[in-house]
């Protein structure tokens, strides 16, 4: 299989690291399938397709996988890339509503994406899969407990995922970005600097300062690595959790 003749199924491809790894994927000349929540106003051109989807809706779930292998004929890519920052930061103020709440999307509803396009690639005994987690997911922080405890599920699920499917012919690894130049990060950073623009740029200078390169991410950056991921010359990796993050893990740099 060439990477001109890929299917490729995006989700959250609607803006940030999923929409950069859609464009990324197209103009290696995938076929990309992009599925978010919500339609963009105007589809962009590196999606061939797009389907509104609630992860959090099983069934939805099911029926857009089946609906997308019927359609093309095959899975032969999926990024995972949907996912919630989450509302409340500290882990004490945390009420048990919020954190069912982000781990529904994020961990429950990327184990429903992940074993749905995983049932197809195992009948089909190829394809690779990579779903977006995060630094936060290896490492203990006071803060937004419950995004960082759904994105070591993801870690998990790859994990786990990995070894089933490894028989098959599928690879399946993960990305770990720290932070990146998104609407999550503007969400994150606007918190931080209690809704005022100097606060907000104060916030950024000050987790820029704790990553050993000194800046963010940009969304294709993270993109570049999951492009490398699935490329069909690198279809023996598997199992990978990929930090992106600039060495923020490093030392004081965590």
């Amino acid at each position: 299989m060439t990477a001109a003749s890929r299917i490729a199924l995006v989700t959250g491809s609607s803006g940030g690291i999923g929409a950069a790894t859609a464009e990324r994927l197209h103009s290696s000349g995938a076929v990309v399938v992009g599925c978010d929540r919500t339609a963009p106003d105007e589809r962009p051109p590196w999606l061939a397709d797009f389907r509104e989807l609630d992860v959090t809706d099983e069934q939805a779930v099911q029926a857009t996988v089946a609906g997308i292998r019927e359609d093309y004929g095959a899975i032969d890519v999926l990024v995972h890339a949907a996912g919630v920052l989450g509302e409340v930061p500290d882990l004490l103020a945390t009420p048990s509503s919020e954190f069912a709440r982000v781990m529904a999307i994020n961990a429950t509803g990327s184990f429903s994406v992940l074993r749905e396009v995983g049932l197809v690639m195992q009948a089909q005994r190829s394809g690779s899969i990579v779903a977006v987690a995060s630094v936060a997911a290896k490492e203990a922080r006071h803060a937004y407990v419950p995004y960082n405890a759904s994105k070591a599920a993801v870690l998990n699920v790859c994990w786990s995922l990995a070894l089933t499917l490894g028989p098959d012919n599928v690879s399946v690894n993960t990305v770990c970005p720290g932070p990146v130049n998104t609407a999550m990060w503007d969400q994150l950073a606007t918190r931080a600097g209690e809704g005022a623009p100097e606060g907000d740029q104060r916030a950024r200078r000050a987790r820029a300062a704790q990553i050993p390169m000194g800046r963010f991410a940009e969304p294709d950056e993270v993109a570049a690595t999951i492009a490398f991921l699935t490329d069909p010359a690198n279809r023996y990796l598997t199992g990978l959790s990929m930090d992106v993050a600039g060495g923020a893990r490093l030392g004081m740099g965590s």
